[in-house]
């Protein structure tokens, strides 16, 4: 028997005809040399979305911006906002966070 077990006629000469006549399709992400890209924006994404849910506004979706704005709200006491706070990379220290505070 060349066939595969869900089957249905179970007559197929080989395997390759019983995968043609059955119409099996392989996810293309899985087999895609983009898969690692894929899954790095999957995590990137991922990170952007829990940040908003937190109410920090990056200043854009990758893991980095994602980071740095979470720092920036550690430091800031409050949640990181890219468009009324400087850039998120500059709020690294308790003083720089205290003049951005005092600045709002």
């Amino acid at each position: 028997m060349n066939c595969r077990t869900g089957c249905k006629t179970k007559d197929h000469l080989t395997y390759a005809d019983c995968l043609i006549a059955s119409n099996v399709v392989v996810n293309p992400i899985i087999n895609s040399p983009m898969q690692e890209a894929f899954e790095g924006t999957k995590k990137d994404l991922s990170a952007y979305r829990t940040a908003r849910l937190n109410g920090i506004r990056p200043s854009g979706t990758s893991l980095e911006k994602v980071r740095a704005a979470e720092n920036a709200s550690r430091g800031l006491g409050r949640p990181y906002d890219c468009d009324k706070d400087p850039p998120a990379n500059m709020i690294v220290s308790k003083n720089a966070a205290r003049f951005v505070n005092a600045e709002g």
